[in-house]
């Protein structure tokens, strides 16, 4: 569904967009553009689906953006330190090879089960003190995640060519860049300068293969998010943990 918004900036796109058709997304933007509100907003959507259906696995390096959705029955992993990180992600490639032993003998082209999302809050932090373990993980599964229904989320505030690479561009080719320091940094992340001139809350450039837009950044209060996070940890315990 698409909608139009009139802004003080002229008419832009508002867009609601199926995580299927991506299936793996990159946030990046300077500190304070609004990362962290954007992957709180897809997680408040996300939490409309029952944990039988959806599953959260969370890398926060900082230890503080995603904590709150520890608890949720939802939740079926929770990593802040490296080593835990690193563990995290290589369960999800056990998963996900068990998966496609599953549809290898049903014959299927797509699993037929749950979704499984992996946030990762700080994705610099991963590339300059674990790259060397994590990234071939997470390459494999931005590769082969699709019809496993298991999809990366990451954000970072580093949006460095050293960091959003050629390798990372080519296996998560939906992107959004928010408020950037540099037009490098922008052309870093969607190819083309523009970022640096965003506001600093509000709007990024949206970028997939088939669109490039500017869109408005869903904004969710901290107590929306707390009521809907209460409500499910009072609704049930986890429904179901792969590890």
């Amino acid at each position: 569904m698409k909608k139009t918004w009139t802004t003080p900036g002229g008419n832009v796109s508002g867009l609601c967009s199926d995580i299927l058709e991506q299936p793996h997304l990159l946030v990046a933007g300077a500190t304070g553009s609004g990362k962290s509100v954007l992957i709180n907003s897809i997680i408040y959507t996300a939490l409309y689906k029952d944990p039988g259906s959806i599953q959260l696995v969370l890398i926060d390096p900082k230890r503080t953006e995603l904590i709150d959705y520890k608890k949720l029955p939802h939740t079926i992993r929770y990593a802040s330190e490296p080593r835990e990180m690193v563990m995290a992600l290589q369960i999800c490639i056990d998963e996900m090879e068990r998966r496609y032993k599953k549809m290898q003998r049903a014959h299927q082209k797509k699993y037929n089960g749950s979704h499984i999302y992996i946030f990762i809050d700080e994705f610099a932090d991963l590339m300059t003190t674990q790259k060397k373990e994590t990234l071939p993980i997470l390459q494999r599964i931005a590769q082969l995640g699709r019809a496993a229904n298991i999809h990366l989320i990451a954000a970072t505030q580093r949006p460095t060519k050293d960091i959003v690479n050629g390798q990372i561009k080519v296996n998560m080719d939906s992107r959004i860049a928010l408020r950037c320091p540099t037009a490098q940094d922008s052309r870093n992340i969607i190819n083309v300068n523009g970022a640096e001139q965003l506001p600093r809350h509000g709007f990024g450039y949206y970028l997939t293969p088939e669109r490039f837009e500017k869109v408005p950044i869903p904004y969710i209060t901290d107590e929306q998010l707390k009521d809907r996070v209460r409500w499910w940890t009072n609704q049930c315990k986890p429904f179901w943990k792969i590890f």
